[in-house]
């Protein structure tokens, strides 16, 4: 049976955003994937890459890390690396670059989702209050 594509990228952001866990780095992780969106409706898609990447920090990396993880799985990017969709995101025409700020949208209002539901982590990158530890955003597959 063929899945539909937002039930791709629910599936990847949820693998991606669920193995993050037990990351010591849970609530800045947290915190920085409910302001992607923004990032990138803001500031643009290069922009918002090019900051994670200059930051540098563990947290930093790890949402573009999985950022990457879901473009890829849904076949948005060849990227390997997340310098590699950094450079393809700069390089790309005005096409893809819609076509990539489009899919990032998508994965990252997904990844937002999931690190609310299952991480259990709010905008602030505190704790949600209620039942967040029993994974209310659910696994989509």
């Amino acid at each position: 049976m063929t899945q539909i594509r937002t039930h791709r990228v629910a599936t990847a952001a949820y693998s991606a955003v669920a193995a993050r866990q037990g990351a010591e780095f849970k609530k800045a992780y947290g915190a920085l994937t409910h302001k992607l969106p923004g990032m990138v409706l803001q500031s643009g898609l290069a922009q918002a890459t090019g900051f994670l990447l200059a930051k540098g920090k563990e947290e930093h990396l790890a949402v573009l890390d999985d950022l990457l993880g879901v473009l890829r799985h849904i076949g948005t990017t060849g990227a390997a690396t997340r310098e590699a969709l950094h450079q393809e995101i700069i390089g790309a025409d005005l096409a893809k670059t819609m076509e990539l700020t489009r899919r990032t949208l998508d994965a990252s209002a997904w990844m937002k989702r999931y690190v609310q539901g299952v991480l259990g982590i709010g905008a602030t990158g505190e704790d949600v209050q209620g039942d967040s530890e029993e994974g209310a955003g659910g696994n989509p597959s």
